[in-house]
């Protein structure tokens, strides 16, 4: 058990990551753990570019479509649910393959990190909506210098998150998580780190919102707003094109608008995943290449796979 390693596939969104994890699971007879927090939820397929079952091929995938569009879910189940699918798959001797591209997701399943709180990014307390958000920042700074130093004084969200830790548990927000910089598992890791042309992929996102407006993104956003009761901070709605297309039912920005701002957040967010990557994670062998000679590169993958393992 102690001898079978853990595949991880990072790298920012429009890579290839999904594609490549279906070659690797086939060659090695192996099984996907999904590792995006977007892909969590049911209801935003077409947001989240989800994989479909035919493009699955026949192999099993875990920790996808697992909550509601309306559901809440923790950075803490994620952890427990996602090794206890790990080690599963390694007392059957099958190979893990984790994909995905939410950073912290990874590190909470792959790092010894502890949650003394099952339900953190969950709390808030209604009183905290009569501060202001520099009033809400001074607030969690008298409490805990560290977590506010981390948080911007106009990220609402967060701050009230952070106060609400403090307000109602009266502990600091930065005792919830604790990282060992270790290794949880003591497997093998095996981290394929994809990071194709920035401009090959920066056009290659533009496309892509293009092609899910024509799949039906906006009508699907519109129907999970919904069923959140109009809530535009729900979990489901933190993918990419729920912010823009909230704004453009609200009458806050046109339609082309909202397409502009869908294809620039994709680019910040791919840059902002390459460069999280590169700090956070350690022996990653990463793979450079142009967008068309994707399958060469899985073929180089797979090569590389072969001779480490």
């Amino acid at each position: 058990m102690n001898n079978i390693p853990i595949i991880l596939i990072v790298g920012p969104t429009g890579s290839g990551k999904t594609d490549l994890s279906i070659k690797i699971a086939k060659k090695l007879k192996g099984e996907c753990i999904n590792a995006d927090s977007t892909q969590i939820f049911s209801g935003t397929d077409i947001a989240t570019n989800k994989i479909t079952t035919e493009e699955m091929e026949g192999i099993k995938h875990h920790l996808l479509s697992t909550i509601p569009v309306n559901g809440n879910y923790s950075v803490a189940q994620f952890q427990n649910e996602g090794r206890k699918v790990i080690n599963s798959l390694l007392k059957q001797s099958i190979i893990p393959i984790i994909v995905g591209g939410t950073g912290l997701y990874i590190n909470a399943l792959l790092k010894k990190y502890h949650f003394q709180e099952e339900k953190y990014g969950q709390l808030y307390h209604p009183d905290l909506d009569n501060y202001s958000n520099i009033e809400l920042w001074k607030m969690l700074n008298d409490f805990d210098s560290e977590a506010a130093s981390k948080i911007h004084e106009n990220n609402r969200q967060r701050l009230l998150r952070a106060n609400s830790v403090v307000f109602e548990r009266k502990e600091l927000k930065t005792d919830l998580i604790k990282d060992g910089g270790e290794k949880f598992f003591s497997n093998p890791l095996i981290i394929i780190g994809l990071n194709p042309n920035r401009q090959d992929l920066h056009e290659s996102l533009n496309s892509r919102v293009n092609k899910l407006i024509q799949r039906g993104l906006f009508e699907e956003i519109k129907k999970a707003y919904k069923e959140n009761d109009y809530n535009e901070n729900a979990q489901a709605l933190k993918c990419i094109g729920g912010k823009e297309i909230v704004k453009y039912l609200k009458r806050e920005i046109t339609y082309e608008q909202a397409i502009l701002d869908m294809q620039t957040a994709n680019r910040r967010y791919a840059r902002k995943q390459i460069t999280w990557f590169k700090h956070q994670l350690k022996d990653i062998q990463w793979f450079e290449y142009n967008l068309k000679d994707f399958q060469k590169t899985c073929n180089l993958v797979l090569e590389y796979l072969e001779k480490v393992l």
